[in-house]
């Protein structure tokens, strides 16, 4: 049956008219698919000619900064950007839109909130931070310190004692900070080239919440001959911590006790000042950048800062942290070394960095001491910043970029 069908069906006869009627369906169908083909494909052409343009010209106008060839530096002093004239639209070209933005918000918040905490604008200050980036403004400190000073020539023993502060700068929201107290006494070391600072004690008060006016009440007591105490500086520095433990330097006070007559107890209440970076040492680093396998290595070879004696038990080491567009990207550290005037390493630390990002990369060299016994707890000795920085670009780094796969060996001063 279904044979029968089949061929009753192959057997039909179509006259003419319909024939050419389905044959100009046919075409028309045709016809249509292809002009809705040619429309698609015309708006695909538009959009990738028109993504292709604006990268072009992107690529013009950055192309300066971020190509290179080999007889030509990566960056040099003619196609650098000087951070201290950098407008506000490259820098949001750095940092990103939504980054930028909340920045600029919460700096104004600050700065207005400082104005109105001050009891005259001319007693201003005004502290940007950028994770582990600060940088201050010229501008003043709010906020006073009172504390205490004793001698005790028989024993050789100084006492201190930090009763409080008044009038700190509050947050925005609540008004408010939890402030502690950094007591640093510092000597210095005079050589031939330089002269170097060095802590000789440090001690931290307890944190006090949530007040502007904390009160501390705590005393300190350290033993040290006389004739070293004249030649010793007292820096008190003011730090509020935050809930996620993120510590903001308000201030400091600096008292020499070189005109000091500490027979009886001195009372001190001093006005908080802009805080000031001591040298406490140089590092020698040298830096090498090698563009076909995008690696940039940084030998760190010396390190020498202040000792006074020689003791076996306390180690140094470097930890470097790799900065791109101002966002930490990786940190590697060095092995420990015996402390000594003059602590050699000769380690090299590698890190993977693209043709386009080493012009906005930079690195924080951190010199950390530390005990080599089992519950030894390490401090910061100092920080040397190599790279680009927020207002600049440095020498040394620039001179890494005109000289391609050959290693730069420059000093840095360790700040603190």
């Amino acid at each position: 049956m279904a044979n029968t069908f089949r061929s009753q069906f192959m057997n039909i006869h179509l006259n003419n008219p319909v024939k050419y009627g389905l044959l100009a369906a046919a075409a028309s169908l045709f016809i249509i698919s292809m002009v809705i083909l040619g429309w698609q494909i015309c708006i695909y052409c538009k959009r990738k000619t028109g993504k292709g343009t604006k990268a072009k010209k992107d690529d013009g106008e950055t192309g300066p900064k971020k190509q290179y060839t080999e007889k030509s530096s990566l960056s040099t002093s003619s196609n650098s950007i000087d951070f201290l004239s950098i407008s506000d639209e490259e820098e949001y070209l750095c940092i990103g839109k939504h980054d930028y933005k909340t920045q600029k918000l919460q700096e104004g918040m600050e700065k207005l909130n400082y104005y109105l905490q001050s009891n005259a604008t001319d007693k201003l200050r005004w502290i940007q931070k950028r994770g582990n980036l600060v940088t201050d403004s010229m501008v003043y400190v709010a906020g006073k310190i009172t504390f205490s000073l004793s001698y005790d020539n028989k024993q050789a023993q100084l006492h201190l004692t930090v009763a409080g502060a008044s009038d700190l700068p509050g947050r925005i929201v609540s008004q408010s900070v939890d402030p502690f107290v950094r007591i640093k006494l510092m000597s210095s070391v005079q050589s031939e080239e330089s002269t170097h600072q060095f802590i000789l004690h440090q001690w931290n008060t307890k944190v006090v919440k949530n007040t502007r006016n904390p009160s501390f009440g705590e005393q300190f007591t350290c033993s040290i001959e006389t004739h070293v105490l004249r030649k010793t500086t007292l820096k008190l520095e003011v730090w509020n911590v935050d809930k996620y433990s993120r510590r903001d330097i308000l201030g400091e006070v600096r008292t020499s006790f070189s005109a000091l007559n500490l027979s009886d107890t001195l009372k001190f209440c001093e006005e908080l000042q802009k805080p000031q970076k001591d040298t406490v040492g140089e590092i020698l680093v040298s830096l090498r950048y090698l563009p076909t396998a995008q690696r940039l290595e940084a030998g760190l070879l010396k390190v020498k800062s202040a000792c006074l004696i020689s003791n076996l038990n306390i180690g140094i080491y470097t930890r470097i942290d790799f900065y791109v567009n101002q966002r930490k990207q990786k940190h590697q550290k060095t092995s420990t070394k015996t402390k000594s005037a003059m602590t050699v390493f000769n380690e090299v630390i590698s890190f993977t960095v693209g043709d386009s990002a080493i012009n906005h990369s930079m690195i924080i060299i951190s010199v950390y001491e530390t005990s080599f016994s089992k519950d030894g707890e390490r401090h910061l000795v100092g920080r040397a910043y190599v790279g680009r920085k927020k207002s600049r670009e440095d020498d040394h780094w620039l001179s890494m970029l005109q000289c391609l796969r050959r290693p730069v060996a420059k000093w840095h001063p360790l700040l603190i």
